[in-house]
Protein backbone atom coordinates (compact mmCIF):
# COMPACT_ATOMS: atom_id res chain seq x y z
CA UNK A 1 0.00 0.00 0.00
CA UNK A 2 1.55 3.57 -0.85
CA UNK A 3 2.22 5.56 1.43
CA UNK A 4 3.06 3.51 4.48
CA UNK A 5 0.67 1.03 6.29
CA UNK A 6 -2.19 1.65 8.13
CA UNK A 7 -2.97 -0.95 11.38
CA UNK A 8 -6.09 -0.99 13.05
CA UNK A 9 -6.28 -4.62 14.21
CA UNK A 10 -7.50 -5.20 17.53
CA UNK A 11 -8.98 -8.40 19.63
CA UNK A 12 -12.39 -7.39 19.82
CA UNK A 13 -14.66 -5.41 17.23
CA UNK A 14 -15.84 -2.92 19.45
CA UNK A 15 -11.75 -1.50 20.12
CA UNK A 16 -11.33 -2.00 16.81
CA UNK A 17 -14.54 0.54 16.06
CA UNK A 18 -13.08 2.42 18.55
CA UNK A 19 -9.79 2.70 17.51
CA UNK A 20 -11.59 3.92 13.67
CA UNK A 21 -14.14 6.29 15.27
CA UNK A 22 -10.63 7.75 17.11
CA UNK A 23 -8.61 8.10 13.71
CA UNK A 24 -11.66 9.87 11.84
CA UNK A 25 -12.52 12.13 14.77
CA UNK A 26 -9.01 13.33 15.16
CA UNK A 27 -8.96 13.94 11.14
CA UNK A 28 -11.59 16.35 11.61
CA UNK A 29 -10.85 17.86 14.39
CA UNK A 30 -7.31 18.61 13.18
CA UNK A 31 -8.92 20.20 10.19
CA UNK A 32 -7.53 17.94 7.92
CA UNK A 33 -10.92 16.42 6.91
CA UNK A 34 -13.06 19.25 5.75
CA UNK A 35 -16.65 20.05 5.94
CA UNK A 36 -18.59 18.22 3.39
CA UNK A 37 -15.49 15.34 2.54
CA UNK A 38 -17.05 12.33 1.79
CA UNK A 39 -16.55 8.80 3.75
CA UNK A 40 -16.87 6.14 1.80
CA UNK A 41 -17.29 2.71 4.30
CA UNK A 42 -15.94 0.91 1.18
CA UNK A 43 -12.79 3.38 0.54
CA UNK A 44 -12.62 3.41 4.61
CA UNK A 45 -12.39 -0.36 4.82
CA UNK A 46 -9.85 -0.53 2.20
CA UNK A 47 -7.61 2.12 3.27
CA UNK A 48 -7.53 0.60 7.04
CA UNK A 49 -7.71 -2.68 6.35
CA UNK A 50 -10.98 -3.88 8.07
CA UNK A 51 -14.38 -5.05 7.45
CA UNK A 52 -17.04 -2.79 7.05
CA UNK A 53 -18.61 -3.66 10.53
CA UNK A 54 -16.54 -1.74 12.52
CA UNK A 55 -16.54 1.44 10.03
CA UNK A 56 -20.24 1.25 10.12
CA UNK A 57 -20.10 1.64 13.81
CA UNK A 58 -17.67 4.02 14.43
CA UNK A 59 -19.26 6.38 11.65
CA UNK A 60 -22.57 6.04 13.55
CA UNK A 61 -21.12 7.13 16.86
CA UNK A 62 -19.66 9.88 15.01
CA UNK A 63 -23.03 10.76 13.70
CA UNK A 64 -24.45 10.49 17.02
CA UNK A 65 -21.90 13.63 17.76
CA UNK A 66 -23.09 14.66 14.54
CA UNK A 67 -19.43 15.40 13.43
CA UNK A 68 -20.50 13.76 10.15
CA UNK A 69 -23.83 13.21 8.89
CA UNK A 70 -25.50 10.00 7.34
CA UNK A 71 -27.81 10.35 4.41
CA UNK A 72 -28.82 7.32 2.06
CA UNK A 73 -25.77 5.39 3.59
CA UNK A 74 -23.72 8.37 2.64
CA UNK A 75 -21.56 9.39 5.14
CA UNK A 76 -20.20 13.21 4.91
CA UNK A 77 -18.31 15.05 7.45
CA UNK A 78 -20.52 17.60 8.78
CA UNK A 79 -21.23 20.98 7.52
CA UNK A 80 -23.16 23.05 9.89
CA UNK A 81 -24.93 26.31 8.93
CA UNK A 82 -24.07 29.47 10.91
CA UNK A 83 -27.51 29.74 12.42
CA UNK A 84 -26.82 26.31 13.29
CA UNK A 85 -23.57 27.40 15.34
CA UNK A 86 -25.15 30.61 16.47
CA UNK A 87 -27.63 28.70 18.15
CA UNK A 88 -25.48 26.41 20.09
CA UNK A 89 -23.22 28.97 20.96
CA UNK A 90 -26.08 30.82 22.56
CA UNK A 91 -27.28 27.74 24.53
CA UNK A 92 -23.47 27.42 25.71
CA UNK A 93 -22.72 31.07 27.02
CA UNK A 94 -26.33 30.30 29.22
CA UNK A 95 -25.49 27.26 30.50
CA UNK A 96 -21.86 28.34 31.50
CA UNK A 97 -22.58 31.63 32.79
CA UNK A 98 -24.44 29.75 35.30
CA UNK A 99 -22.14 26.83 36.23
CA UNK A 100 -19.22 29.52 36.53
CA UNK A 101 -21.33 31.04 39.07
CA UNK A 102 -22.19 28.45 41.07
CA UNK A 103 -18.88 26.93 40.88
CA UNK A 104 -17.92 30.16 42.99
CA UNK A 105 -20.29 29.22 45.38
CA UNK A 106 -19.28 25.86 45.57
CA UNK A 107 -15.41 25.91 45.45
CA UNK A 108 -14.75 25.84 48.96
CA UNK A 109 -16.22 21.99 48.94
CA UNK A 110 -14.31 20.81 46.35
CA UNK A 111 -10.53 21.75 46.66
CA UNK A 112 -10.33 18.02 45.45
CA UNK A 113 -12.01 19.32 41.98
CA UNK A 114 -10.03 23.14 41.61
CA UNK A 115 -6.88 20.60 41.48
CA UNK A 116 -7.31 19.62 39.14
CA UNK A 117 -8.60 22.15 37.07
CA UNK A 118 -4.86 23.56 37.78
CA UNK A 119 -3.49 20.18 36.21
CA UNK A 120 -5.94 20.65 33.09
CA UNK A 121 -4.37 24.20 32.79
CA UNK A 122 -0.49 22.48 32.49
CA UNK A 123 -2.02 19.39 30.05
CA UNK A 124 -3.58 22.08 27.82
CA UNK A 125 0.06 24.33 27.96
CA UNK A 126 1.55 20.73 26.45
CA UNK A 127 -1.44 19.95 24.10
CA UNK A 128 -1.05 23.85 22.75
CA UNK A 129 2.74 22.83 22.98
CA UNK A 130 2.25 19.56 20.78
CA UNK A 131 0.36 21.97 18.22
CA UNK A 132 -2.36 18.85 17.66
CA UNK A 133 -5.87 20.34 17.79
CA UNK A 134 -7.65 17.57 18.89
CA UNK A 135 -5.55 17.45 21.86
CA UNK A 136 -6.16 20.87 22.47
CA UNK A 137 -9.54 20.95 22.22
CA UNK A 138 -9.89 17.62 24.28
CA UNK A 139 -7.96 19.93 26.93
CA UNK A 140 -10.53 22.80 26.58
CA UNK A 141 -13.80 20.59 27.06
CA UNK A 142 -12.18 19.26 30.10
CA UNK A 143 -11.54 22.33 31.61
CA UNK A 144 -14.78 23.66 30.87
CA UNK A 145 -16.53 20.20 31.94
CA UNK A 146 -14.92 20.31 34.91
CA UNK A 147 -15.79 23.89 35.68
CA UNK A 148 -19.65 22.16 35.82
CA UNK A 149 -18.72 19.29 37.89
CA UNK A 150 -18.98 21.64 41.06
CA UNK A 151 -22.29 22.67 39.95
CA UNK A 152 -23.58 19.17 41.25
CA UNK A 153 -26.10 18.85 38.53
CA UNK A 154 -26.20 15.83 36.21
CA UNK A 155 -28.81 17.60 33.31
CA UNK A 156 -26.71 20.42 33.38
CA UNK A 157 -23.64 18.46 32.87
CA UNK A 158 -25.01 16.28 30.31
CA UNK A 159 -26.09 19.54 28.22
CA UNK A 160 -23.05 21.42 28.38
CA UNK A 161 -21.05 18.22 27.30
CA UNK A 162 -23.19 18.09 24.11
CA UNK A 163 -23.02 22.14 23.51
CA UNK A 164 -18.96 21.82 23.86
CA UNK A 165 -19.09 18.86 21.74
CA UNK A 166 -20.21 20.82 19.09
CA UNK A 167 -18.91 24.23 18.92
CA UNK A 168 -15.51 22.41 19.87
CA UNK A 169 -16.47 20.83 16.31
CA UNK A 170 -17.35 24.92 15.20
CA UNK A 171 -13.38 25.58 16.57
CA UNK A 172 -12.10 22.90 14.48
CA UNK A 173 -13.87 23.78 11.21
CA UNK A 174 -14.32 27.84 10.99
CA UNK A 175 -11.49 29.37 13.66
CA UNK A 176 -9.08 31.41 13.09
CA UNK A 177 -7.69 30.51 16.72
CA UNK A 178 -3.58 30.81 16.21
CA UNK A 179 -2.52 27.63 18.06
CA UNK A 180 0.89 29.08 17.92
CA UNK A 181 -0.22 32.09 20.48
CA UNK A 182 -2.99 30.81 21.70
CA UNK A 183 -5.19 32.98 24.25
CA UNK A 184 -6.66 29.79 25.67
CA UNK A 185 -4.61 28.67 28.43
CA UNK A 186 -4.46 32.75 29.75
CA UNK A 187 -8.19 32.99 29.66
CA UNK A 188 -8.86 29.76 31.29
CA UNK A 189 -6.49 30.56 34.13
CA UNK A 190 -8.32 33.80 34.99
CA UNK A 191 -11.47 32.29 34.76
CA UNK A 192 -9.85 29.74 37.52
CA UNK A 193 -8.58 32.90 39.72
CA UNK A 194 -12.07 34.06 39.87
CA UNK A 195 -13.47 31.30 40.96
CA UNK A 196 -11.15 30.33 43.22
CA UNK A 197 -11.34 33.85 44.80
CA UNK A 198 -15.43 32.66 44.83
CA UNK A 199 -15.81 36.33 42.62
CA UNK A 200 -18.94 35.48 40.81
CA UNK A 201 -19.31 39.08 39.07
CA UNK A 202 -15.55 38.72 37.79
CA UNK A 203 -15.89 34.99 36.87
CA UNK A 204 -19.19 35.62 34.80
CA UNK A 205 -17.73 38.78 32.90
CA UNK A 206 -14.25 36.58 32.27
CA UNK A 207 -16.32 33.54 30.93
CA UNK A 208 -18.14 35.58 28.87
CA UNK A 209 -15.44 37.69 26.93
CA UNK A 210 -13.77 34.33 26.76
CA UNK A 211 -16.62 32.96 24.80
CA UNK A 212 -17.23 36.24 22.79
CA UNK A 213 -13.81 36.10 22.06
CA UNK A 214 -13.93 32.27 20.27
CA UNK A 215 -17.06 33.62 18.53
CA UNK A 216 -15.27 36.18 16.97
CA UNK A 217 -12.52 34.25 15.66
CA UNK A 218 -14.92 32.14 13.82
CA UNK A 219 -15.20 32.73 9.68
CA UNK A 220 -17.08 30.75 7.56
CA UNK A 221 -15.37 31.57 4.61
CA UNK A 222 -12.10 30.28 5.61
CA UNK A 223 -12.92 26.36 4.72
CA UNK A 224 -11.75 24.87 1.74
CA UNK A 225 -12.21 21.51 0.35
CA UNK A 226 -9.28 18.99 1.17
CA UNK A 227 -7.24 17.87 -1.53
CA UNK A 228 -5.08 15.81 0.34
CA UNK A 229 -5.21 11.77 -0.20
CA UNK A 230 -7.59 10.04 2.35
CA UNK A 231 -4.94 7.44 3.16
CA UNK A 232 -2.31 9.87 4.36
CA UNK A 233 -4.63 12.22 6.77
CA UNK A 234 -6.05 8.61 8.23
CA UNK A 235 -2.52 7.53 8.79
CA UNK A 236 -1.15 10.83 10.28
CA UNK A 237 -4.24 10.17 12.84
CA UNK A 238 -4.26 6.95 13.19
CA UNK A 239 -4.51 6.01 17.36
CA UNK A 240 -2.34 3.08 17.97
Amino acid sequence: MLGGEITVKSKTSSSLADKIYSTIKGAILNRELSPGTKLSEEALAQILQVSRTPIRTALQRLSYEKLVTINKRVTTVASPTVKEVQEVFEMRMLLEDFTVSKACENAWKSQKVIKHLEEILEVEKQAYESKDMNRVLTRVFDFHIEIARLVDNSHVLRNLEQMIALTNMYIAFYSEMDIESPNSPEEHRGILNEIEKGDKAAAREKMKAHLGGIINRLNFDKIKSSNQDLHDILLRNQIL
